[in-house]
């Protein structure tokens, strides 16, 4: 009778036991869960980053690539405005010596400017900037390049110029969003696309995670969006077709 006891008692023992053993490892299960359901939440956050530093990288070198271009279209522009002048003294001068005889008194330097830029206000329809007055004078005399785009160009214009610069220009945009996503611990840029109705870059990005509970292979790489709007030019509204 007393060793029958302690076999009950001895069975109570080891049934306890296991008992603790089995929530003990329920509950280890359980926090490797919640770890890989937190690693899922840190993988978002760490995408959302690199998606977001990737979207700002490239309409930076976006915008980059367009200051650049509208540059030198307004150079263009501007030497194109040096040459005809140059041809208008020219012209003035040969009108003024063709009757040896009689030779016309000349208009002062300042009087052929006059006329010169009045000409090319009348076909402008837009009055000329002082700097550009000033520039034609004396090319070493700096012009702002917001007013030379502003009197050179219409707004359209300068539309055409920078939607073709961002989509000419897309393949150095994508670099520098996939050098930026990596550098925020994103694996790899999934997508890049210029929209041109608003004038902004969208890319997207992933990171594969790594679980405890199961295969990292076993789930699909977290994935963010970003999207950033690149700069217009300063008192322009630039609008893709």
């Amino acid at each position: 009778m007393t060793k029958f006891k302690e076999y009950i008692t001895n069975e109570r023992g080891s049934g306890m036991l296991v008992l603790i053993v089995g929530m003990l490892i329920a509950a280890i299960f359980i926090a490797f869960i919640f770890f890989d359901f937190s690693n899922v939440f840190i993988n978002k956050r760490v995408t959302q980053t690199g998606a977001d530093a990737a979207a700002l990288a490239a309409v930076k070198e976006s915008g980059k690539t367009l200051k650049e271009d509208l540059r030198d279209e307004t150079q263009d522009k501007l030497d194109d405005l040096k040459e005809a002048f140059e041809d208008f003294l020219e012209q003035a001068e040969d009108e003024g010596s063709e009757d040896e005889e009689e030779p016309k008194n000349l208009p002062s330097p300042d009087e052929l400017l006059d006329d010169f830029i009045s000409q090319v206000e009348a076909e402008l329809g837009r009055q000329m900037p002082n700097d550009i007055k000033e520039w034609l004078k004396d090319s070493s005399v700096e012009v702002d390049a917001n007013s030379a785009l502003k009197f050179f160009f219409e707004e359209d214009e300068v539309s055409e110029i920078a939607c073709k610069s961002v989509r000419d220009n897309i393949s150095g945009a994508r670099e520098a969003a996939e050098r930026y996503a990596k550098e925020n611990q994103n694996d790899r840029l999934v997508d890049i696309r210029f929209i041109p109705e608003d004038f902004r870059i969208y890319v997207e990005t992933d990171r594969k995670g790594q679980y405890v509970t199961v295969s990292d292979d076993m789930l699909s790489p977290v994935k963010s969006e970003s999207s950033a709007r690149i700069g217009s030019p300063k008192g322009f509204t630039v609008s893709c077709d």
